[in-house]
């Protein structure tokens, strides 16, 4: 069903923000256009062509935008000057990803938008590999925004999986650990391997920590890892 009507729902706030507009952004499945709706004041939802060449893959409210982001990576921002404007669709033209960056996740963090993926380094001579994963941000009040790599967000917590993506103070919720990732994905990002495990990530030094979904979490360690999930789904 998600990959045949609304693959996400992105909202601009909460819709019980008093005095401010509330706007709902939908990404289609398999297309290029997304839904908006006006929470309170629209009566439908209203199609905008995001101008991306191929089908959608994620999309992000970073810094007053929505950000809609392709499966090869094109980024449109889709953002209206006033209020109860018809938002409009611009081609962000000079944003790829880090060179040699996979498996991306995209989030906003502190206002930024942040990308989560992970370098790959072969090593033929004893036919191995290492997996390192890492952060990168960019400021898109920048003239020319580009990323740079990120090695401390003090007491924030980021949390990475297929359909969620979210930050916020580690110190705020018991048993999490700041300046870290909580990533549920395949080992090593492969799509075919349908046994998602839980790594922690050590943002400083790229460490990291993998366990199976399958051990046991506690306390308020598995409701708060498992109810932002089930709110996605």
């Amino acid at each position: 069903m998600r990959d045949v009507f609304f693959r996400e729902i992105m909202l601009s706030a909460s819709p019980d923000t008093a005095g401010r507009e509330c706007m709902a952004m939908a990404m289609l499945g398999c297309s290029t256009e997304v839904a908006f709706y006006r929470i309170g004041v629209n009566s439908a939802w209203t199609l905008l062509d995001t101008k991306l060449e191929f089908s959608m893959g994620s999309i992000i409210y970073c810094q007053d935008k929505f950000l809609v982001i392709n499966c090869t990576r094109e980024i449109s921002v889709c953002s209206s000057n006033a209020a109860g404007a018809t938002p409009t669709a611009t081609l962000l033209p000079s944003l790829s990803p880090p060179t040699g960056l996979y498996n991306h996740s995209y989030l906003e963090s502190n206002g930024e938008l942040h990308i989560v993926g992970a370098m790959v380094s072969m090593f033929h001579e004893t036919q191995s590999f290492t997996y390192s994963s890492m952060i990168y941000k960019c400021n898109l009040h920048d003239r020319m925004p580009e990323w740079s790599r990120v090695r401390d967000i003090g007491d924030q917590t980021l949390f990475v999986s297929k359909y969620f993506n979210e930050s916020f103070s580690g110190i705020s919720v018991s048993k999490y650990k700041e300046n870290k990732i909580y990533m549920s994905e395949p080992l090593y990002g492969d799509s075919y391997d349908l046994v998602h495990r839980l790594k922690i990530v050590d943002i400083a030094t790229s460490a990291s920590k993998v366990k199976s979904v399958q051990e046991k979490m506690q306390g308020s360690e598995a409701l708060g890892w498992i109810r932002p999930n089930l709110w996605k789904l």
